[in-house]
């Protein structure tokens, strides 16, 4: 196997350690520091990475665990990233499949399960990872699952956690801003005002229940879609999205689970659901620094279509990380909505947009118009004539400074 090379870059914003092993390395704060740390061993992928909590107070940190295997994909996807990173509170983890198996949820307070696709997460954490999952949840670890993690979460079909004795009955492509109607039983477990509450929805499930009796499960329904805002018009009746339940919370064994089909990680306006939602499963306030409102130097998109393990979120923190970088999230709705307009720099971490031929135009219009194109790992094998190849985390950072030489370089790594 090759040597797997690893970076450390610690700023004012986020101090990183690598934990392959359990072993901590020590944090170093104040300047901006790189180190590269390069590991022989028989696994070619990160599997677990820690980002210590920057000021948890006279409390211990808050330690979540994020899941960036393959199965996450899309913005929201990164967007857990940088909240729970960003947070003085929180401790983030994050975690693949393997890490899962090997028992990397014991001592974590919380699981997050972003948005993407199910059955891939399911795949990917193998089902002793999700017995794994639900023994965390039955000790009492805490569990927050959007999108693709509430989808994991049901009994309906082979290749699901059985968590909830509730089943996805359909789902709508489409993205669109529905009002989620909180009832009143979720809104006195979530401290919020029960109504109307508009959050970000794409592809999430449209559930209903299932006469199945899961052992320590305690699950119930918070809240339902009850109108809609989509940019293809209406939704066929057929899929059952009116009424459908879309928020349930409750408990498995003694861990608190709070589940729901849309993204309120994906705004700032919705972000108070997500401080409810850890309030609940974890009993503790957390809360999200206000970002910086002045752009950054290089607007750096970051085709989040496909997260293809740990070290591809830690590559998008690396970047959120560089003072000179503004970090922009791309799907295929960012696309559409021509936000590759305002973009310097293109990091491609899958080949995803080989599959997508509105997203290859895209990309070549792009590059074709003097943007920069980068591309690492799997990316590297979609990047287009005049795309440029590196290596992840250090390397992107890197490549992206070698492209406007008005920025700071990096120093070089002394060599052993």
């Amino acid at each position: 196997m090759l040597a797997m090379f690893f970076s450390l870059c610690y700023t004012d914003r986020m101090k990183t350690n690598f934990d392959k092993t359990s072993r901590q390395v020590p944090v170093v704060t104040h300047l901006a520091i790189a180190l590269a740390l390069v590991f022989f061993c028989g696994c070619s992928t990160v599997s677990h990475l820690t980002m210590p909590a920057s000021n948890p107070g006279n409390l211990p940190p808050l330690k979540v665990g994020v899941y960036a295997d393959n199965g996450p994909s899309g913005i929201g996807a990164v967007e857990w990233f940088r909240l729970i990173n960003d947070s003085p509170e929180m401790e983030l983890h994050l975690l693949d499949g393997e890490a899962i198996r090997n028992g990397k949820l014991d001592g974590l307070d919380v699981l997050v399960m972003p948005g993407g696709s199910s059955s891939t997460e399911y795949q990917t954490l193998r089902p002793e990872g999700v017995e794994k999952m639900k023994a965390f949840f039955r000790a009492g670890g805490g569990y927050i699952g959007t999108c693709a993690g509430c989808s994991l979460m049901t009994d309906d079909v082979k290749g699901r956690a059985c968590v909830m004795p509730w089943k996805r009955v359909s789902s709508e492509p489409a993205t669109m801003f529905p009002t989620f109607n909180l009832n009143e039983k979720g809104a006195a477990a979530l401290g919020l005002k029960a109504g109307s509450h508009v959050i970000r929805y794409h592809g999430g499930p449209f559930l209903e229940p299932t006469t199945n009796v899961i052992a320590d499960a305690k699950i119930e329904v918070w809240g339902t879609i009850d109108a809609e805002a989509t940019m293809k018009g209406k939704v066929d009746p057929k899929r059952k999205m009116y009424g459908s339940p879309a928020i349930l919370g409750g408990t498995f064994g003694k861990g608190k689970v709070f589940i729901i089909s849309g993204h309120p990680e994906y705004f700032n306006s919705t972000l108070y659901i997500v401080v409810a939602a850890f309030k609940y499963v974890s009993g503790r306030d957390i809360t999200f620094p206000t970002r910086p409102r002045t752009p950054r130097s290089i607007a750096v998109g970051f085709l989040a279509s496909g997260i293809q393990g740990v070290e591809t979120a830690a590559t998008a923190l690396d970047l959120d990380a560089e003072k000179d970088f503004d970090l922009v999230p791309i799907d295929l709705d960012a696309m559409r909505q021509r936000r590759l307009d305002h973009l310097d720099v293109l990091v491609l971490a899958s080949k995803s947009s080989l599959k997508n031929p509105f997203m290859k135009k895209c990309i070549h219009e792009f590059l074709a118009r003097g943007g920069k194109v980068v591309g690492f790992n799997a990316g590297v094998k979609a990047l287009p004539e005049g795309g440029i190849a590196c290596e992840p985390r250090k390397g992107v950072v890197e490549a992206i400074r070698k492209l406007f030489p008005q920025l700071p370089q990096l120093a070089e790594t002394p060599k052993e």
